[in-house]
């Protein structure tokens, strides 16, 4: 990548074929107000397109791939929605996170702020509000920016980790028509799209379309996707279609069968690896349209109008519907009584002769292997007009009105009130459904046993900004500058979902939040000008953001840039930024649950001394008990705030190299997010000890559930002032015990301690057959602690499970009109905290990608085409390993490829 050593130089070649002349040069360059100059202390990585197109990317999503400063997206493949099976709903906006701060998937709002040219567009979600960085077509795109220091003092909330700027053309004259399709193993890729526009000197108009779709990869797919346990070796489904499995019998008689003809006999289970008819990478079809209008009415007045509109259709698929346990895949569970008419009984002489029996199967064969559909589906536009009237003494002022909404939706087909087997197991109890031949099931049956979960998330968003730029005074260096601005945002959020039982759309939700922001900058040249080869700037800003739900904050900033001769140049700055709760979190909060969960579901807490478990204490595991979980967001979210500050360098020893490095540092205190995100609770029983109460009291489960909304209270208590066991009423009088309760809602949780090192080496050298051009660049992550809860022991992220750096390096020739380019992308191993079945570390995954293209010039058809030839993955790098039972042989989300794939690009200009 290459770093953006000033606003002219970032902008340099990528208007497409409009004079030179015509070309705006003064421009604000991404964590400044002030145009024409580089933020003082600030590290900006750019991207041009020249180098986009080298990737191959069909998306935003794609490009910012490409970045080893975006920890979680980098090496890896992004749909742009969850891959994790039923998180549609929750992490709807696959969210770019410079500096791997934690709660990325968790937290309401993105901790890494995308810009469009400058400002904030709409953001979408359901139960998180994020913008989509693929609502923007590449081809429009004309460089991206990511500053890597934390942006509040400048752009107010969600700056933590830095801010990502796509930056698009103001002007385009001509038409171009672009087609690539992407072919690999069981595997297909299109996309096609053009731009046309005008040029005529004092103004521009543009538009463009780009359409593109991909095939879905499922585990059958590939040949290292599979559900096994690594301890046995045995698939951990016991879903097959060829068979059931039954259970009968407690304690020293439980016994397993399967059928032998058509009677039941010890044996089993019947075992299958239910990874293959599950999704891997989803179908995605996406419409994108983009439309520019600049004019100059005169010499120093501008308008301009920017439009963009996008719609995204995402299928993926979680195999066979069932109603089993977590973790156990497909699997569907009835209970059948002696006096079933599908029940076999045992033979006369086995110890659970005449008794219940448990029967797991497969719904495949009524309602087909890959019926757990999950889609989602999103849809968005955004206008933006903006004034800029130049007056007296190079004085600037830039007004813009933005204003898009947007919507995010998702249906995930469920058995009808799985947990508890309601529906499937009535259908049972009177022989509708019969396990053992699920297949005569009538269609009337299947559809009362299937329903529909949906959520829909509608976001309306209007901005209005204004900011007022030039110099103050001149000095010996140079010109003392300055920016003042205001800024005013509401974000209104409607959203829907279904209930648990009946899958009916409830009432919608709504919630407005508004923002008023002063903000300024002042950039004061100290060493400089006329013959002085030296040179020292320092700038300072601040912004101050009032909210009408929490209140206020006030974030500054402070930046210098020493350069003390020509090829060294020293930059370091300071701040403070912030991340408000969103809309999103806050209807968390009005939308918050308290709901059973029965005692088999339920992973109950380790044994631990003064808790359970331990000889004179109760045990901590009861299938006759319950739990109670509570999700949502707790009332009363406040801001995640964080300190930042980096030190580096840029050093050019020769002409044409550059040397680069910064130092970061960040203190996060507050983190919004939820404290559990799957079924596994060891970490948050260990790390979240006052977020959960064993054997609560019946007036400690009260006084917790009056801070859930009355409509969100699913459990009723038999003793709410008893200072004895909270005790669960239910039907006809019965009561059941409170085992264990778990406040999973989103809150602010607690503090991250992380610093690291970003590098880069650049050349580019003439030669006798053209130049020849490579680049390095990396983040190295040299401590990161996270603090669960204050007064918890800090633990050290980077001991175990995750890897410590990320490097890519390019290498690259061009000859004329052809160019040809090798990348290497390396996501190191790292260290796992647990021995499973003997894997103690998680190898490197390393991606070799090449680029081919050639420009013809001359006449006819062949002028201005250019042919492109991407093959990624060339040597076909599977994921690394990752033995564990709950996973399918690799670790989804840390490093994902569709593996080797062809793609043939072809591009005309007219």
């Amino acid at each position: 990548m290459a770093v953006a050593q000033s606003a002219d130089q970032s902008n340099e070649g990528h208007q497409g074929d409009q004079p030179a002349a015509s070309r705006e040069t003064e421009i604000v360059v991404t964590g400044t107000l002030i145009r024409g100059i580089a933020p003082a202390g600030s590290n900006v990585i750019g991207i041009t397109d020249a180098q986009a197109k080298a990737t191959g990317a069909a998306t935003a999503n794609g490009l910012l791939s490409s970045l080893p400063t975006v920890g979680n997206f980098f090496n890896s493949v992004q749909s742009g929605v969850s891959g994790v099976a039923g998180s549609n709903g929750s992490t709807s906006i696959a969210r770019p996170n410079l500096r791997n701060l934690p709660g990325a998937n968790t937290s309401g709002g993105a901790q890494t702020l995308v810009l469009l040219d400058g400002h904030r567009v709409t953001p979408l979600g359901i139960n998180q509000l994020a913008v989509d960085p693929d609502f923007i077509a590449p081809l429009v795109i004309e460089r991206v920016e990511a500053m890597t220091d934390g942006g509040s003092a400048v752009y107010g909330s969600d700056a933590l980790g830095g801010v990502i700027n796509f930056m698009t053309r103001s002007r385009y004259d001509g038409v171009q028509l672009d087609a690539k399709v992407g072919i690999g193993d069981s595997y297909t890729s299109y996309q096609a799209g053009g731009i046309a526009g005008k040029d005529w000197g004092s103004g521009s108009a543009y538009i463009a379309y780009r359409y593109s779709q991909n095939d879905a990869l499922f585990g059958s797919d590939r040949d290292y996707v599979h559900r096994i346990d690594p301890l046995t070796g045995i698939p951990t489904g016991r879903n097959c279609a060829e068979g059931v499995n039954v259970s009968a019998g407690s304690g020293a008689a439980a016994r397993n069968y399967i059928m032998n003809g058509a009677n039941l006999a010890v044996g089993g289970p019947i075992t299958c690896d239910y990874a293959q008819d599950v999704a891997i990478y989803p179908s995605v079809k996406a419409h994108n349209v983009f439309a520019s209008l600049m004019q100059k009415l005169d010499d120093n007045l501008q308008v301009d109008l920017k439009f963009y509109y996008a719609n995204r259709q995402i299928r993926g698929n979680n195999g066979t519907l069932g109603n089993g346990q977590l973790g156990t895949g497909a699997e569907s569970m009835v209970t059948l009584a002696p006096s079933n008419p599908n029940y076999h009984p045992l033979p006369v002489g086995d110890p659970n002769f005449g008794m219940a029996q448990t029967v797991r199967f497969s719904l495949a064969d009524a309602l087909g292997a890959r019926s757990s559909t999950q889609n989602t589906n999103l849809d968005t536009w955004n206008v933006t007009p903006q004034l800029t009237w130049k007056f007296g003494h190079d004085w600037q002022l830039r007004a813009l009105a933005n204003y898009g909404r947007g919507t995010v939706d998702y249906e995930n087909a469920q058995l009808v009130n799985a947990r508890g087997n309601s529906q499937l197991q009535n259908a049972a109890n009177t022989g509708a459904l019969n396990p053992y031949n699920v297949g005569a099931t009538s269609q009337s049956v299947l559809d009362s046993i299937v329903g529909y979960d949906v959520g829909i998330g509608r976001n309306e968003y209007a901005n209005f900004r204004a900011i007022l730029d030039g110099p103050i005074v001149s000095l010996p260096a140079g010109d003392l500058r300055a920016a003042l601005g205001a800024e005013y945002s509401t974000d209104t959020m409607r959203q829907r979902t279904t209930n648990v039982t009946t899958y009916t759309l409830l009432p919608p939700r709504s919630y407005t939040q508004t923002v008023k922001s002063l903000f300024g900058e002042l950039q004061v040249p100290v060493l400089g000008g006329g013959d002085n080869d030296m040179s020292l700037v320092v700038a300072a800003s601040a912004r101050y953001d009032k909210y009408n739900d929490f209140g206020d904050t006030f974030n500054p900033k402070f930046g210098i840039t020493f350069e003390p001769f020509n090829s060294l140049t020293l930059r370091a700055n300071w701040g403070k930024s912030f991340n408000a709760a969103t809309p999103a979190d806050q209807l968390g909060v009005y939308s918050s649950i308290a709901q059973q969960i029965p005692g088999a579901f339920l992973q109950f807490p380790p044994p631990t001394p003064g808790v359970c478990g331990v000889s004179g204490l109760p045990a901590c595991a009861s299938a006759t008990a319950a739990g109670i979980y509570l999700n949502g967001a707790v009332p009363g979210l406040q801001p995640q705030k964080a300190t930042n500050w980096s030190a580096g360098f840029d050093f050019r020893p020769i002409d044409r190299v550059t040397l680069s490095a910064s130092y970061y540092s960040i203190d996060l205190k507050g983190t919004i997010g939820r404290p559990v995100s799957g079924s596994n609770l060891t970490d948050f029983y260990m790390g979240y000890p006052d977020l959960w109460l064993f054997q609560p009291s019946g007036e400690q489960v009260a006084r917790i559930l009056a801070t859930i909304p009355a409509a969100g209270v699913g459990v009723a208590l038999a003793n709410p002032t008893s200072t004895s066991q909270a005790l669960l009423l239910g039907a006809g009088g019965s009561t059941t015990p409170v085992q264990v309760l778990l406040d999973t809602r989103a809150q602010n949780l607690g503090r991250t301690k992380l610093s690291g090192i970003d590098f880069s080496a650049n050349f580019d050298f003439d030669t006798s057959w053209g130049s020849i051009d490579g680049r390095v660049a990396g983040n190295y992550r040299l401590t990161q602690k996270n603090q669960s809860r204050p007064g918890i022991a800090w633990f050290d992220v980077l001991q175990y499970d995750t890897s410590k750096y990320q490097i890519s390096t390019n290498l690259g020739t061009t000859m004329g009109q052809f160019r040809a380019q090798a990348t290497w992308n390396l996501t190191p191993g790292y260290t796992r905290s647990a021995n499973v079945a003997g894997q103690k570390r998680v190898s490197d995954f390393n991606i070799v990608n090449l680029y081919f293209g050639y420009d013809f010039k001359g006449s006819g058809l062949a002028n201005d085409l250019s042919v492109t030839l991407n093959f990624n993955n060339i040597f076909d790098e599977e994921p690394p390993v990752y033995l564990d039972a709950g996973q399918p042989g690799y670790l989804p989300g840390n490093t994902f490829t569709l593996g080797r794939m062809v793609q043939l690009g072809l591009s005309k200009k007219f």
